[in-house]
């Protein structure tokens, strides 16, 4: 991809006004300036989030502007003779892609993501980030990477995924067929075991004899069993039946409970009403002869009522205790119906008839059935065991160490060990390194080998550098099209023999690959090495850039 220019506003500490930086189609070698905290580096995070969608350990919360919010970006580029736009935006959220001026449906955003990195990008966001918007400060040295690490990003230099993608599709496969192996085995042992019985029970019954007074005797035990459950069926539906009318004799006793009570409740309100002595309503005496007979007819109703109940009372129980009964009587016939007697007695005078008649063409039927069954299945199992075999030799060509990875590593490594011989020598750096097919790195001096961690830090800073700019290059001849560069804090703990060297280095690497290199610094440099110095700032809060050509104010 060629980036063509990249504009934003409110991005983190920026303002409302949009900010534009073009770049290049030829090199060009560019120092970014400014105190900290004036938005130097917020330049890269601006293009890699602008393409990528995220930045690493920053939430998409804290990207807009806190004062201004409603952050907005946009990318220009060519790819491939494409031409794309990129707009994203936060508070509100935006996302549109514009494709050779035609806009993309963006509902799907992730497969849309996912679209455009790897038809147009073709860079991963992890090489990206390891290659060309480069941290030094944060910057992982492809020599200590992790296995993991290191793995994930040179298998996407590469091209390896679609290697893994193949090898984990081929491994899936390989499950589903030794599941069908499994129940292949599986079945194949059933209907051996099956054969072996049917054999088994042939030689029984052509080796048996049956009397037919054993058959008899079975037919009798048959028809009593039978008898007998019916027997026992009838009586369990006669003591259902006599549940059923219990049930309901119990309910309309309750119900009659319930009416006295009522009744009962009403002679109390009555009487309390006398026992006042005065009618609430007109104020006339209640103590009368009529109202004190009514009284005493109230209290002979309400023993009347309350003897009622207590005769209920008894019957019910009487009621429940014959309930119970029923239902022990139900539990002791329903265990005297034994089914399984009577299906085992069925089933031995089958099997009793079956000899006796020594009728074995059935089970020689169900053998030979059986018998092409196993054939069937020994074929299947045999053409699964061929499909395993083959799967298991491309997952060894797709995965194992010596498989195409390492054929096709064994291509590049030793175009990767050249550009870094080549490296190290034009930067005077009196150490060789080299990488195996499996990317673990070597590092001696004089023919000695050194430990990495051993170095000092302006030593690590100049070798990783040189391994960077290799891999650059590298980069450049798989993906011809990239035109960028960003270098954060490259000349820390450097001293001016090696910032000469390096700024040598990056201005070849411009012009040799039509990069736009930004290199970001925390103090001024010589304005005459660089096209342009950007020059950050923070005036009333906002972050500002002014471009300055030349190296000339």
């Amino acid at each position: 991809m060629r980036l063509k220019k990249i504009s934003w506003r409110n991005f983190k500490s920026y303002s409302n006004i949009l900010t534009e930086i073009p770049f290049t189609n030829n090199s060009s070698l560019n120092l970014i300036i400014g105190e900290n905290g004036t938005g130097k580096s917020s330049i890269s995070e601006v293009i890699t989030y602008t393409l990528y969608g995220k930045i690493d350990n920053i939430k998409n919360s804290d990207i807009p502007n806190r004062i201004n919010k409603n952050f907005y970006s946009k990318i220009e580029l060519d790819c491939d003779g494409h031409e794309l736009i990129i707009e994203r935006g936060l508070n509100p959220s935006i996302f549109e892609i514009h494709i050779d001026g035609k806009r993309i449906d963006t509902a799907g955003k992730t497969t849309v993501q996912q679209m455009i990195e790897e038809n147009y990008l073709k860079i991963p966001y992890s090489v990206w980030i390891n290659t060309v918007m480069l941290s030094i400060n944060d910057f992982k040295s492809l020599i200590s990477l992790n296995a993991a690490d290191k793995r994930n990003i040179i298998d996407k230099i590469f091209g390896f995924t679609i290697y893994n993608q193949l090898g984990k599709l081929t491994k899936d496969e390989l499950k589903g067929i030794e599941s069908l192996m499994y129940e292949t085995e599986g079945s194949l042992r059933t209907s051996k075991e099956n054969i072996f019985q049917y054999n088994k029970r042939i030689d029984e019954i052509k080796n048996t004899t049956i009397s037919q007074e054993e058959i008899d005797e079975l037919k009798s035990k048959i028809q009593i069993a039978e008898e007998l459950k019916t027997k026992n069926e009838t009586i369990l539906q006669k003591l259902k039946d006599a549940k059923i009318k219990l049930n309901e004799i119990l309910l309309e006793k309750g119900v009659e409970v319930k009416g006295i009570q009522k009744r009962i409740s009403e002679i109390d309100n009555k009487i309390k009403l006398i026992d006042l002595g005065k009618c609430p309503t007109c104020g006339s005496s209640l103590e009368t002869d009529e109202f004190r007979k009514e009284k005493q007819s109230l209290l002979d109703e309400k023993e009347i009522c309350k003897k009622h109940i207590e005769d209920i009372k008894n019957i019910v129980l009487d009621l429940k205790n014959k309930s119970d009964k029923i239902d022990e009587k139900t539990i002791q016939t329903t265990q005297d119906i034994n089914t399984n007697q009577l299906l085992e007695l069925k089933s031995d005078l089958k099997s009793k008839t079956t000899l006796k008649e020594n009728n074995v063409n059935p089970l020689i039927e169900l053998q030979n059935k059986l018998s092409k069954d196993v054939e069937i299945l020994q074929e299947e199992k045999h053409k699964l065991e061929k499909k395993k075999e083959i799967y298991d030799i491309l997952l060894s060509i797709l995965i194992d160490n010596n498989g195409i990875k390492n054929y096709i590593a064994s291509q590049y490594i030793p175009v990767i060990n050249q550009l870094i011989s080549d490296m190290m020598n034009y930067m005077n750096l009196n150490y060789v390194i080299k990488f195996d097919n499996s990317f673990n790195s070597s590092i001696t001096c004089n023919g000695y080998n050194v430990n990495y961690q051993t170095l000092s830090t302006g030593e690590k800073k100049r070798i990783d550098f040189a391994c960077v700019v290799s891999f650059i290059k590298f980069l450049k001849l798989q993906m011809g099209e990239i035109n960028l560069l960003f270098l954060d804090e490259l000349f820390s703990n450097i001293d001016i023999n090696g910032v000469t060297d390096m700024m040598d280095v990056l201005r070849k690497l411009g012009d040799e690959l039509k990069l736009n290199i930004f290199l970001i610094h925390h103090a001024q440099l010589e304005g005459v090495m660089f096209d342009k110095i950007i020059q950050t700032s923070k005036p009333c809060g906002f972050s500002q850039l002014d471009i300055i050509e030349n190296g000339e104010g």
